[in-house]
């Protein structure tokens, strides 16, 4: 059954919305199955997916490289009706898991932007991120795989930057970042801090 035939069976039940991101440094392109069967194909590095309608119950997911048979990740997951869901490939390979976040960014107002942050670096240390300057700080002691709250700002451009937690050795910056009002975005940090690979890759989580 592919995915548009589930995404017609969704339609007529209860259902839950589901994206996935590739965020392992050192795996090649990726299918991600579902009950068997490919819904996610070829899906490179610092992807993110947009939704899936899925029926919301319990799925089986299998992560393989492309075109290959094998997985390098399985698990079963349990969505509940009228949620939205990231699942995402974190950690090198050899090592790699599944974190699968729960997407509420709740009502936004038109001038606001709800904004999430993600960390999905595998050698990076806690982090906090600020708005630099001497900006505030928008989220404290993010640590491997966690996610803050989603934290309402004013709409607008901002220069961010991700620290160490407790430092002021800017580890990544993300100048000119553009936070649109009525929006919530995740921002995932991805890479590794050790070969200077670090980035960031931005979601749209707007219900």
């Amino acid at each position: 059954m592919n995915l548009l035939v589930r995404e017609v069976r969704a339609a007529m039940a209860e259902t839950a919305s589901v994206r996935v991101g590739h965020c392992c440094p050192d795996a090649p392109n990726v299918d991600v199955h579902v009950d068997g069967e490919i819904a996610f194909e070829d899906v490179p590095f610092e992807t993110i997916s947009e939704y899936a309608e899925l029926p919301a119950e319990s799925h089986e997911i299998a992560v393989t490289p492309h075109g290959d048979d094998e997985a390098v990740l399985d698990l079963t997951v349990e969505l509940e009706a009228d949620r939205a869901y990231s699942a995402l490939a974190t950690g090198m390979l050899a090592e790699v898991e599944c974190t699968v976040l729960s997407d509420a960014p709740g009502d936004v107002e038109a001038d606001q932007t709800h904004v999430r942050f993600v960390h999905a670096s595998p050698d990076a240390p806690a982090v906090d991120v600020r708005v630099a300057n001497g900006g505030p700080t928008l989220c404290e002691n993010i640590e491997f795989r966690g996610a803050s709250e989603y934290v309402p700002v004013d709409a607008g451009s901002y220069d961010l930057e991700v620290v160490p937690h407790g430092s002021d050795d800017v580890a990544l910056s993300l100048p000119d970042t553009e936070l649109d009002g009525g929006a919530a975005v995740s921002a995932i940090a991805v890479g590794q801090a050790g070969d200077d690979s670090l980035g960031a890759v931005f979601a749209d989580d707007t219900q």
